[in-house]
């Protein structure tokens, strides 16, 4: 608990070679009492997963504070990608007295207090719909950090666009990034890439999900019902249309930092890194 809230951190859960490392973080807080459960929201295909679902099985039998959740049954999306289908996991979501913390299973980095501080703004601040973490490899907020001159102009500028050709297409950008804060984690310098201070998104904005806080209590009164999100893809309904509603922007956390590893179009480029090899052997660490 954090500030006598309960503090649940969950995944839309569909990668092991990612969330094995996201979950030595996890296992971290719930160790020093900052996160009371973990839940993996299964967004997986039968066929072609097994060894994904398998994992998430393992770690529900390992972990008392770990636990499954499942799409609820009746509900016919039609002929989607399963990526559409994470916003009914806020049916889940109705406790008043908690605070959820969204995690994309490929963060691969939680700083030490970076938990802590975005959960503590969350209850400081409840009328946004969303506060977000610094998110490294974000496209916004690599715009800010460019701004605050945590970024070198030279590697490309970025816009303030949640799909901008530099901050979220470019692969060779994107590898700057990782390694920009895999040498701050290594140095023990993650706080020089904090923000002078926490940052609005304009109302309206596209905002990549990878990690962010909610309340339950907001999810509990939706005119829908408790949970039920419309229009209910999740990105959309917490960046869009959600803050244009109630007129009050999102916020960006700027001592609290993440690390998403990559979208789609940075792939290749990742991939051929060694980069996830730094970041496990980190993990590792966190909890030894």
């Amino acid at each position: 608990m954090i500030d006598g809230r309960q503090v649940i951190a969950w995944t839309p859960y569909g990668r092991v070679r990612t969330y094995s490392i996201l979950i030595k973080y996890l296992e971290r807080d719930v160790r020093r009492g900052l996160i009371d459960e973990v839940w993996a929201y299964m967004n997986t295909d039968p066929v072609g997963q097994e060894a994904d679902i398998a994992y998430a099985h393992e770690l529900n039998e390992r972990f008392p504070w770990f636990h499954l959740k499942h799409r609820p049954e009746g509900i016919d999306l039609g002929n989607l990608p399963k990526q559409r289908y994470t916003g009914l996991a806020y049916r889940e979501m109705v406790d008043r007295d908690t605070v959820y913390v969204r995690l994309d299973d490929d963060v691969v980095y939680l700083a030490d207090a970076a938990i802590e501080n975005l959960v503590r703004a969350r209850i400081e601040r409840p009328s946004p719909t969303a506060i977000f973490p610094i998110i490294i490899n974000n496209a916004i907020c690599s715009y800010f950090l460019q701004v605050c001159q945590k970024i070198p102009m030279e590697w490309g500028e970025v816009k303030p666009y949640c799909m901008d050709p530099v901050g979220w297409a470019n692969g060779p950008f994107a590898v700057k990034l990782h390694e920009m804060l895999l040498d701050h984690i290594e140095r023990g310098t993650v706080e020089d890439l904090y923000l002078y201070q926490d940052m609005p998104i304009k109302r309206g904005e596209e905002f990549s999900v990878s990690c962010f806080a909610s309340l339950g209590s907001m999810y509990a009164d939706l005119p829908d019902g408790p949970g039920v999100l419309v229009p209910d893809e999740e990105e959309h309904w917490h960046t869009q249309y959600r803050p244009v509603e109630t007129g009050v922007a999102n916020i960006i956390r700027g001592d609290a930092i993440v690390s998403h590893f990559s979208f789609f179009p940075q792939h290749p480029f990742l991939n051929n890194t060694n980069l996830l090899d730094r970041y496990r052997e980190i993990a590792d660490k966190a909890v030894a």
